[in-house]
């Protein structure tokens, strides 16, 4: 998960500025603002944070990143976090160069470690140095919220119609009561993202998938890499949490409401999911109608401090539609499932597993 703060935002920048000192000074690359050239390419330099109990950096293929566990900033020595910048820049070099991570640490990685007289602490696989155990469960009423939210949702798989909605709406309410509760208190404005889903191409399911999420106290974010696109959301890492867990059990259902709709063809699928998405929201629309004016007021300040802290994250975040046609008839059978779906912790079907969602069995 990564993760975002003003502190953290220092020491990323930091760090930005020394991977430029050695892209210029030991690799020769030509240096720009926020990119730099490597045989005659232009490509891009970023750094992000990450939590994580092993792993102290990454290199993501997908998006040009470089990904450092936040562990990094407290007492750790220069030299050793330029050696860790040097190893997963050797992977970025590796990738610009043969496109291929099948053999992380095979010979072209060693070679290009060779090549600017890298030393066997930045070509090795690890980097030895000790980082102290930290909590990464959250606080305690984060967790009970967790319990609570997950118990009502385990509720809404009812045979009874009644007590199914009655549970997806308190769920939803607990949602919402506990990130009221956090809006005004003081906080060390630390903000999370994440990969929930990741597609080849975006389709009609990523879209879906990420207008429902909009319900659930996190901003989605369309994300597009080298040959996929990625759903990541923003937001508490408690919420982030309860999101993958909507998002897992959300795709498995898609998936099964189309099997069992009797379509056929792509336009028809994508339709379906779309009407399943409007369903799903013009009822969850109906829910907050009903809460009290002082409760829409406050709603409307967390989705705008929501909106604030991805603008932090992607100032120059653009936005994209979709034009394809509907299909009628298929976008009012998925707006009729949508109307109906609530979120349960398992999908129950003859020839799939009961799936485990966010380690619930």
């Amino acid at each position: 998960m990564k993760v975002y703060s003003n502190n953290i935002n220092l020491f990323t920048k930091r760090c930005e500025e020394s991977l430029k000192k050695i892209l210029s000074s030991e690799v020769g690359c030509k240096i720009g603002r926020t990119r730099f050239t490597f045989n005659s390419l232009s490509y891009p330099l970023k750094i992000v944070c990450f939590e994580s109990q092993r792993t102290l950096g990454y290199f993501d293929p997908h998006t040009y990143q470089i990904g450092l566990n936040k562990k990094l900033m407290f007492g750790v020595k220069e030299k050793t976090i330029n050696d860790i910048l040097r190893h997963e820049l050797a992977h970025y070099l590796n990738y610009i160069e043969t496109t291929d991570l099948t053999l992380p640490h095979g010979d072209e990685f060693k070679a290009i470690c060779q090549r600017f007289n890298w030393s066997d602490s930045v070509s090795k696989a690890s980097i030895d140095i000790n980082l102290a155990d930290e909590n990464l469960e959250g606080d305690l009423v984060a967790e009970k919220l967790k319990r609570k939210f997950r118990s009502l949702l385990k509720l809404s798989s009812s045979d009874n119609p009644h007590e199914a909605e009655l549970a997806t709406v308190k769920a939803n309410q607990l949602l919402l009561k506990y990130n009221l509760s956090k809006l005004n208190s003081p906080c060390d404005d630390v903000i999370y993202t994440d990969v929930l889903f990741t597609v080849k191409k975006k389709n009609a399911k990523i879209i879906a998938l990420y207008d429902i999420l909009s319900t659930f106290m996190v901003k989605p974010i369309l994300i597009y890499g080298q040959k996929q696109v990625s759903l990541e959301v923003c937001g508490s890492r408690e919420n982030i949490e309860l999101a993958h867990y909507v998002c897992n059990f959300l795709s498995s259902s898609f998936d099964d409401l189309w099997k069992g709709s009797e379509l056929k063809g792509l336009r028809a699928k994508n339709s379906f999911f779309t009407g399943i998405a409007k369903g799903y929201l013009e009822k969850s629309e109906g829910a907050i109608n009903e809460q009290s004016p002082e409760m829409k007021k406050d709603l409307i300040i967390l989705k705008e401090k929501l909106s604030l802290n991805l603008e932090l994250i992607y100032p120059r975040l653009s936005h994209t539609s979709s034009s394809s046609s509907l299909d009628h008839g298929a976008f009012r059978k998925g707006h009729c499932a949508g109307t109906n779906l609530t979120i349960n912790p398992a999908l129950k079907n003859t020839k799939n597993k009961i799936k485990q969602l966010m380690g619930i069995s």
